[in-house]
C-alpha cells in the first residue's frame, strides 16, 4: 500500500512540473477549425411547370406536348386547368 501511495506522490509531482515548465502562450480554449465549404451547384436553366407553375431545374423537369414542361409526371397526365 505504501508503494502505491508513493507512485501515486511521485506522477502528481512530475506531472505538476511538467505542467509548470509547459509553455503558457497557447491559450486554454483553442479554436474549432473551421469546416470546409461546400462548393454551391448552379441551379441552371429553371423552367416552370405548365401545371402548376413551379419552377424546377430543366434537367429534372418532364417534358410534355408542344414544348411545355412539368415538375413531375402527375402534373403531365392531369387534365389542364381552365
Amino acid at each position: 500500500m505504501k508503494l502505491l501511495v508513493d507512485l501515486l506522490v511521485i506522477w502528481a509531482a512530475w506531472w505538476f512540473i511538467r505542467r509548470a515548465l509547459r509553455p503558457h502562450h497557447r491559450s486554454h480554449f483553442t479554436p474549432r477549425p473551421t469546416p470546409p465549404r461546400r462548393r454551391v451547384r448552379a441551379a441552371g436553366d429553371m423552367v416552370a411547370c405548365h401545371h402548376c407553375g413551379l419552377y424546377v431545374p430543366r434537367s429534372e423537369a418532364v417534358p410534355g406536348a408542344h414544348g411545355t414542361m412539368f415538375c413531375s409526371l402527375e402534373h403531365r397526365d392531369a387534365p389542364t386547368r381552365g
